[in-house]
């Protein structure tokens, strides 16, 4: 973002915080520093239609504070209102380093102690809905406030498939062959995953979410929101493994890599693994366009990988 015309930083400074300056950008908001200690967290309702409301954001914040979990998680410190009516969520600076410079992706070299971290991460989610049940709050699932986690998962990422294949099916035929019997099959494997054993899912686990200290030891996991739901486990794997490396020259065999070493960690199917991401390649290749975007093709391209068409077509 080019603070010259951005209005953000300006308005923060004439309440008080002499040295805020934007950050970073994630999936749902732009955040800003406003000192050494505190940020604040924009979400981006202009750029998102639906954007995740406040209040459920904040609740589930709190409740993963207070879930024992072997890394930080941002917690709302209260809110700030622009001059302009916008309102930002304060929240702790949480310290490390991206996850991300443990990978080299010219070579596709990921270090083993990453690799540990990742697994570490997803066996932590697994534990939170125990022992006692998390109480989800109402969020959007991909910015759309017409589906949320108010359902039960697989019939929200079954609504998601319908509403995403009449609007943009059209558009996706273009580039990925059998694209009818791709739903289909989809459709289809959500609904024989009604009864699995749900746990928290973070939904974009990516190397800039993810902070580790100098010896790649988990201690912050951001950005929460974008596909944050309670559902099959197998799900998140196949999407942290997509997300580690989407565009480097070296990606695919470090998603094949991490698919293979999640299946393994967890007692998974990898087949099952593939098939998650399917349906995410499915619903989430519009999630930022209504147009042919890097996104866009990125999920044409896992719709056209003969491993992830093996595994879902009969």
């Amino acid at each position: 973002m080019i603070e010259e015309t951005d209005p953000v930083p300006a308005q923060l400074r004439a309440l008080g915080y002499p040295h805020a300056h934007w950050l970073a950008a994630g999936v749902e908001a732009d955040v800003y520093a406003l000192d050494e200690q505190t940020v604040a967290r924009l979400p981006r309702e202009a750029a998102m239609a639906g954007a995740t409301p406040t209040g459920p954001m904040e609740r589930l914040l709190e409740q993963l504070n207070q879930s024992h979990l072997p890394f930080a998680v941002p917690a709302p410190l209260g809110r700030l209102t622009l001059p302009d009516g916008r309102s930002l969520l304060r929240q702790p600076r949480l310290r490390g380093r991206s996850i991300g410079d443990f990978y080299d992706p010219a070579t596709g070299r990921l270090d083993p102690r990453a690799e540990q971290a990742l697994i570490e991460l997803l066996s932590a989610l697994h534990t939170i809905p125990r022992p006692q049940p998390l109480e989800m709050p109402d969020l959007p699932l991909l910015g759309d406030s017409m589906v949320t986690t108010a359902q039960p998962w697989v019939a929200a990422l079954q609504r998601l498939l319908d509403d995403r294949t009449r609007r943009f099916g059209d558009l996706l035929r273009g580039h990925v062959d059998r694209l009818d019997d791709l739903v289909e099959a989809c459709d289809a494997f959500l609904a024989g995953r009604r009864d699995m054993a749900v746990t928290l899912q973070h939904g974009d686990i990516c190397p800039e979410n993810v902070l580790v200290d100098d010896d790649c030891r988990l201690t912050a996991v951001l950005d929460w929101g974008f596909l944050t739901l309670l559902a099959d486990p197998a799900l998140e794997m196949a999407l942290t493994s997509s997300f580690f490396d989407m565009y480097g020259p070296h990606a695919l065999r470090t998603d094949q890599r991490l698919s293979d070493l999640f299946a393994e960690a967890f007692s998974v199917e990898r087949a099952d693994v593939l098939r998650f991401k399917a349906v995410y390649a499915l619903i989430g290749a519009n999630a930022y366009s209504d147009t042919v975007d890097g996104h866009f093709r990125w999920c044409a391209a896992v719709l056209r990988r003969p491993d992830v068409r093996c595994a879902v077509l009969p």
